[in-house]
Order: C-alpha cells, then sequence, then structure tokens
C-alpha cells in the first residue's frame, strides 16, 4: 500500500471513528449557495458576499438562499422598489391616523399658587366652564369647589385660600375664565393659572356658577376680611365646622382666627383668672378683638357654635362706619338654668349681643379696649358694650344670629330664614343635645368637612 493510500485509509478511519467530518466543519468564506470546490478555486470579489458558515447547511437551505439573492438582484436591475411602509410623522414616530387624533385635542398646562408641579388638561374633552372646574377639582384633590347663591369657586378649605382660574390667551394676557364664550376660550388659552385671589390684582375674586358673569376690576386686591372666633377645647369640633361653613359660602376672601386662651397667655395678653360663671374659656377674651386686628379697619367676632348658611360678604356689606360696633340686638332671657354640658346659664341684660360682633376696630373708643381693661373690667362693663353709648352700637337683622330655640322661622317670609345659626344652649356636638332644632343641618355640615380633609389627605 502506498503512502497516500495509507494516510487516505487513516483519514477515513478518522473520521468514521469519531463521526464528524472534518472537512465540512472547516471555516470557510463565500457566497451563499457556492461549493468547497467554487470557494477554494475562487477569489472574493466583494465583501458583501461574506458567509461566515459554521457547520453544514442542506441542500434546500441553500437553494433559498440562491433564490433570495438573485429576487434583490432582479429588484436591482429592472428598477422596482420595495413596496412604501406606511408613514410616520414627527419624532418619536407616529403614525399618520394616530397624528389625526393628535391634532383634535388641545392640552395646556395647569398651575396652582404654591405648588411645585404642574398638570395639562385638554380643553377639547370639555364643552361649558363648569365642566372644566370640575375637571380642576378632581385634578387637583386639595381644592373644593364652594358655591354661593349665584356664585362658585375653588377653595382649599384646609388652609383657607381662595383661587382665582385665570388664563393667558394668545396675546399673552392674563384673563379670568369665563370671560368670553367657551369656544374663544378654547381657541385662545395657552396655559391656565389658579390664583390665589388674594393676588389676583384686577381680576375678579369670584367666578359666577356660569362664569361669564363680567369682570370687576380693582387697582388692588382685596384684603381678607378679618374673623376671630371663640376657641374652647371641649368644643373643636364645633369650631371647625364653624370655620369650614364660613369659608364654604363666603365669595370674599376670609382670614379666620381661633381665640385661643392658652396661646394668649403665652404672649402674656391675657392673665385673669377664670370665674365660676364663665362657660367658656373666651368669654371675655373675645373683647380683645380690635387689639388683635391691630385695631385697623372691621373685623368679627364670633363664637364657635355657629353654623353659617349664608354668604359673609352680606354682613360685610351692611357695616357702617358711624358705629363702633354692630350686632344682632335680642331681647333674651333664657328660661333654662344650665346649657351646653351643664354650664350656668346667667341672665343680664343686652344677654347674647356680645356672641357676633362687628368690630370698627379703628374708632377711638374701641382702642381702648386695650389687654389691661380686658383682663381687669368687669363682665357686666364688657359684655354690655358700657364703654360705649346706645347710639354708638348699630344693629344687625337677626338672621346672623339666629338664636336656637329662641327665634323663628316664618313660613313663606325669606326675611326670618337664618343665615347663621347658633346653638346657644348646645349643640349636637354635645350628647344631650343631638336631637336639637337645626341639628341635622350642623351634622351634615360636620360630614362634609371631613371629607373635605380627607382629599386633602
Amino acid at each position: 500500500m502506498s503512502s497516500e493510500t495509507a494516510k487516505s485509509a487513516n483519514g477515513l478511519t478518522e473520521t468514521n471513528n469519531s463521526g464528524l467530518n472534518f472537512n465540512e466543519t472547516e471555516l470557510t468564506l463565500g457566497l451563499p449557495g457556492e461549493s468547497r470546490k467554487q470557494i477554494s478555486g475562487a477569489k472574493r470579489g466583494n465583501s458583501d458576499g461574506m458567509e461566515l458558515s459554521l457547520g453544514s447547511s442542506t441542500s434546500g437551505e441553500r437553494r433559498r438562499d440562491i433564490c433570495e439573492v438573485n429576487h434583490s438582484k432582479n429588484e436591482i436591475s429592472t428598477g422596482n422598489k420595495p413596496p412604501a411602509k406606511a408613514q410616520v410623522i414627527g419624532w418619536p414616530p407616529v403614525r399618520s391616523y394616530r397624528k389625526n387624533v393628535i391634532e383634535k385635542c388641545k392640552y395646556v398646562k395647569v398651575a396652582v399658587d404654591g405648588a411645585p408641579y404642574l398638570r395639562k388638561v385638554d380643553l377639547e374633552m370639555y364643552d361649558s366652564y363648569q365642566k372644566l372646574l370640575n375637571a380642576l377639582e378632581n385634578m387637583f384633590t386639595c381644592l373644593t369647589i364652594c358655591n354661593s347663591q349665584s356664585e362658585s369657586k375653588l377653595m382649599d378649605l384646609t388652609n383657607g385660600v381662595e383661587y382665582v382660574p385665570t388664563y393667558e390667551d394668545k396675546d399673552g394676557d392674563w384673563m379670568l375664565v369665563g370671560d368670553v364664550p367657551w369656544k374663544m376660550f378654547v381657541d385662545t388659552c395657552k396655559r391656565i393659572r389658579l390664583m390665589k385671589s388674594t393676588e389676583a390684582i384686577g381680576l375678579e375674586t369670584v367666578m359666577s356658577k356660569d362664569l361669564h358673569s363680567d369682570v370687576e376690576k380693582s387697582e388692588t386686591p382685596l384684603k381678607p376680611f378679618k374673623i376671630f372666633v371663640g376657641y374652647d377645647p371641649r368644643e373643636d369640633v364645633a369650631y371647625e365646622v364653624c370655620r369650614y361653613s364660613l369659608l364654604k359660602r363666603s365669595s370674599i376672601p376670609l382670614e379666620i382666627t381661633p381665640i385661643k386662651q392658652c396661646e394668649l397667655r403665652e404672649q402674656g395678653l391675657y392673665w385673669r383668672e377664670r370665674g365660676k360663671l364663665e362657660s367658656t374659656e373666651f368669654s371675655f377674651s373675645r373683647f380683645l378683638t380690635p387689639y388683635l386686628a391691630d385695631y385697623e379697619g372691621w373685623a368679627m367676632f364670633v363664637d364657635c357654635d355657629f353654623l353659617y348658611l349664608g354668604d359673609i360678604k352680606e354682613l360685610r356689606d351692611i357695616v357702617d362706619d358711624k358705629y363702633a360696633l354692630m350686632c344682632v340686638q335680642h331681647d333674651y332671657t333664657p328660661k333654662e338654668t344650665t346649657k351646653m354640658d351643664g354650664a350656668v346659664q346667667t341672665v343680664y341684660p343686652r344677654k347674647n349681643w356680645s356672641s357676633m360682633v362687628l368690630y370698627n376696630c379703628g374708632h377711638p373708643k374701641n382702642r381702648g379696649l386695650t389687654p389691661e381693661v380686658v383682663n381687669a373690667e368687669s363682665g357686666a362693663f364688657l359684655h354690655r358694650f358700657m364703654w360705649l353709648e346706645d347710639e354708638e352700637i348699630g344693629e344687625v337683622p337677626f338672621v346672623w344670629n339666629f338664636l336656637v330655640g329662641h327665634n323663628k322661622v316664618v313660613e313663606g317670609d325669606p326675611a326670618t330664614f337664618p343665615k347663621a345659626i347658633h346653638y346657644t344652649l348646645g349643640g349636637p356636638w354635645f350628647e344631650a343635645w343631638k336631637d336639637c332644632e337645626f341639628g341635622d343641618l350642623w351634622l351634615k355640615e360636620l360630614e362634609e368637612s371631613k371629607k373635605a380633609k380627607e382629599k386633602v389627605v
């Protein structure tokens, strides 16, 4: 046997023993479908024909590869182009049918004064200002729509802040939302801002329910009306409901401050000992109202056991600077000997006059109500307004201090309908008075105030 024959036999033996064809597993370069003989004898024509082949290819796969290559060559030679894909627009790519949907939207940014974030709203989703207002309420859970007779507004009831919806038009001017027809507003609005009413210079501080009312412009922002509410730790819930009812129905900005005896003592403004006949902690501290208001403008004091059903603006509008103070001048003599949680019921002239008072804080005689006087004078001197002459005390309609169990509603006479209910004997927050007259109204207001707080949380 020759040496070549021996090598061939030896190679065949290796192939049979290992089960592998080493020639077929050798790495080679070439066009798809070419045999190894063609590859070994031909030069590589161009780099696009490179193939890195690992292992063997079946004859069917090679035939398919050859057909695909020939088909590509035919397309190039004949000049035929592959079918065009659906057109995409913009970046990121958006197909034309989706662009048509987007073109029907009108997104604008919405900002709230004091909030560190923005939102977007699609104006095309709504067809009225009221629906937009509802959307803004849902968008910012801290805000609540408050209705007052013919007016509606957005309020942060937790902080007592009122917001005015404004917008920037295409000319860059800031306008009140609702001053033009809806379609015009959608076309011209660039962005929306919920502006604090105290900062809305030149814009209306309230928004009408249909938001089509005329804009009453002013040169300076409207100052909040100061209201001081008597506070007693036993009646914290009464204070919260009173505060909520004031803010909910007011069409003017309010600054509500609880008169807390503990804080006044810490500040050195109140130091008198509590007497046996004092039913609440604010029996005498209430007369510090002009002092706490810096003896400026008009301010109101009210007991915490009030529920407001009317807009406080109506009460604020009846003040008269010729008076030192104004109040409901009750002719009231209670039949009960106790009130609230067993406190002694006292009888004296001008009883309940001091439970709700509008103070002309800058009046010369009210400047005499200093902390020293309030801490030293008797209850009779203070509660009967004995530092004033009778003609210096103005009168307010009784519906603004409607005494439960004393005043009556006359059917068919709107002048007798209460605008502020005073639970002077005790309210539903005390177990013994849960079923008192108008108690259901207070309990309903309590539930609303709780829901408003839950929205903020």
